[in-house]
């Protein structure tokens, strides 16, 4: 995987650098326990609708919010790095900042990977 670059709806820059296979898999995992395997698969291909109703559904929220902090602080928004002391002030109202930039941060470590495990079309009969 590759840095990734994209623009939030907002019109805010975000940089977000690959991780590490072992730092990937890990979290792969973390996520995929928190919101479950569907949530995260359509997360991955930017679905806001998805981050909100895996929030909303998780059973352990205390757990997932960590999670979803942990993402975010990996991103960079306009050239600034996130972090546990400047998140409340740099998405201050902004709920939805938040699962838009969680969604993008999941898009750009793993959109390949489900993609390649899932069904793009059906197998041609013979």
């Amino acid at each position: 995987m590759k840095d990734y670059s994209a623009t939030l709806t907002d019109g805010r820059k975000i940089y977000i650098p690959s991780w590490p296979v072992n730092v990937a898999l890990e979290n792969l995992t973390q996520a995929g326990k928190c919101l479950g395997s569907d949530h995260l698969i359509n997360i991955s291909y930017l679905n806001i609708p998805s981050v909100i109703l895996a929030l909303m559904e998780c059973e352990d929220h205390i757990l997932t919010s960590a999670l979803v902090r942990h993402f975010i602080c990996q991103a960079r928004v306009d050239g600034s790095k996130i972090s546990t002391d400047t998140i409340d002030e740099m998405f201050q109202g902004d709920l939805h900042g938040v699962a838009e930039l969680f969604a993008h941060v999941v898009h750009s470590q793993y959109a390949d990977f489900f993609e390649l495990g899932l069904a793009k079309e059906s197998s041609p009969e013979e």
